[in-house]
């Protein structure tokens, strides 16, 4: 049967004990807690409460326990000493509240402190793995190289595509000057060479590297004839653009003729033996 609880503020004077015990009531602590709390033994905790003080050491420790307790169930510790050391009773301003009550409220405070307890280690853990996780993701940032330039990157290509655009000018540039300054007509035993320059001599070369062969060029120092072989593999000489030149080849296969070290296609000389005629022309 639920019982009706009423509650009156009233004044009345009660004992050290009862104001001790009251007041740790209401403050939800059994007398196991308030030993562990205080430090004071659990007998001298009864005696207290039961204003038997003649249990007590001596008014030393009594003071000294009366002030623990004071402290731990939040009393004014001069209004407790005082009615101690005068002998009186404490006039104590309550809430009447029945014992049943008394429990309940001890027993809901300690649940609610043991229901608080897995919530903030749950807030805890929570916050540990959002500090590992921040600072892992703050690592792998700060060790990621930089991605190059995208301004350099096309600039780079740029020059690159500028310098490959260059390079194909000059080497079709260099081409159109090659094949428009010789040109080689005839075939056979013999071809004709259209050198065009702008120079008062030219210098021509033959050269073999495998083949045995006797050469001759007219009008230079070579006019006499030399022999190429593996173990001589060149020559060359100066001669005048004022007048043609005959080069006499004693075996084509395997000669290289160049004219200011510009090759001469030698392949329409289809015979053993061969004759090449130079004629020098102004640009």
């Amino acid at each position: 049967m639920e019982k009706q609880k009423e509650r009156m503020l009233s004044m009345r004077k009660k004992t050290i004990g009862e104001v001790l015990r009251l007041a740790r009531i209401n403050q939800g602590f059994s007398l196991d807690e308030l030993q562990q709390k205080t430090e004071i033994q659990l007998e001298m905790i009864k005696a207290m409460e039961t204003d038997d003080f003649d249990q007590l050491p001596s008014p030393f420790y009594a003071r000294s326990f009366l002030r623990k307790y004071a402290w731990a169930v939040e009393l004014d510790e001069r209004i407790v000493l005082d009615a101690y050391d005068s002998g009186s009773m404490i006039t104590y301003d309550e809430v009447d509240v029945d014992e049943e009550e008394l429990s309940g409220r001890r027993r809901t405070s300690k649940q609610n402190r043991a229901s608080f307890l897995p919530l903030f280690y749950f807030i805890l853990f929570a916050l540990s793995i959002l500090i590992f996780v921040t600072y892992y993701v703050w690592s792998y940032i700060q060790n990621q190289p930089e991605p190059p330039s995208i301004s350099n990157y096309s600039v780079v290509r740029e020059t690159s595509s500028t310098s490959s655009a260059s390079q194909n000018s000059s080497s079709s540039s260099s081409s159109s000057i090659l094949e428009s300054a010789i040109s080689v007509s005839g075939e056979g035993n013999y071809v004709e060479v259209a050198y065009k320059t702008n120079q008062e001599t030219a210098k021509i070369q033959l050269a073999v590297s495998d083949a045995r062969s006797w050469i001759s060029v007219s009008d230079s120092e070579l006019a006499g004839g030399v022999t190429l072989s593996p173990y001589n593999k060149s020559s060359q000489t100066t001669v005048s653009t004022k007048n043609p030149v005959t080069v006499t080849l004693g075996v084509v296969k395997g000669v290289v003729l160049t004219v200011d070290n510009q090759t001469v296609d030698l392949s329409k000389l289809t015979t053993p033996t061969g004759t090449v005629t130079i004629k020098f022309t102004k640009n």
